[in-house]
């Protein structure tokens, strides 16, 4: 049974996850087969996805394989290697940040790769 904690904690991962990838609800809906009101409820706490849904999303977020499932507590939390965690899900892993705090690093961390992807970009 998901607990309230791991829905709060899944659903600000997806939208940041979703929102770094550059993604919105509709095209993330399509290009993984379900509605739109299906990641719109996901993101909002109102449902969760399957196992396999929560994969689909990992793979087409450029997440690691089990990066959303162990906040759902599909796999033991030791399966990840914490070597591979994303800036998205260490930011969600530390229990030391404020809802703010997260907010404004995942901004940061969006800013930071546009900039980087930004044609002309000589690094």
């Amino acid at each position: 049974m998901v607990t309230d904690e791991q829905k709060a904690v899944f659903r600000r991962a997806l939208r940041r996850a979703r929102e770094a990838a550059g993604q919105s609800q509709s095209g993330l809906s399509q290009t993984i087969g379900v509605s739109r009101s299906a990641v719109w409820q996901w993101e909002e706490g109102r449902s969760i996805p399957t196992e396999e849904n929560v994969a689909a999303l990992e793979r087409e977020l450029g997440l690691q394989p089990g990066g959303l499932s162990r906040l759902l507590g599909y796999l033991p939390a030791d399966a990840v290697d914490r070597e591979t965690i994303s800036v998205i899900e260490a930011l969600e892993a530390d229990r030391k940040l404020g809802e703010r705090e997260r907010e404004l690093l995942a901004a940061m961390y969006r800013q930071l790769v546009k900039q980087r992807e930004a044609p002309g970009d000589g690094t």
